[in-house]
């Protein structure tokens, strides 16, 4: 624990005996939210695509032709 005198070191210094295992278990947190909600638009992109893309492509297909 690093003393140097000052009130601001002190207060500090309090954090940081348990900062690098509550910081890797939220990281392993964020990396698993961002990985669900990724699944979750990946899975909304295909759904659309296999139940109404070719529908859509005319639609679009169809504002540009005419």
């Amino acid at each position: 624990m690093e003393n140097s005198g000052s009130l601001t070191g002190h207060i500090l210094a309090q954090g940081w005996r348990d900062a690098p295992e509550t910081q890797r278990n939220s990281n392993v947190k964020v990396i698993v939210a961002m990985l669900l909600v990724l699944a979750f638009l990946v899975g909304v992109s295909l759904l659309f695509l296999f139940t109404v893309g070719d529908a859509f492509s005319d639609m679009i297909g169809g504002v540009f032709q005419g």
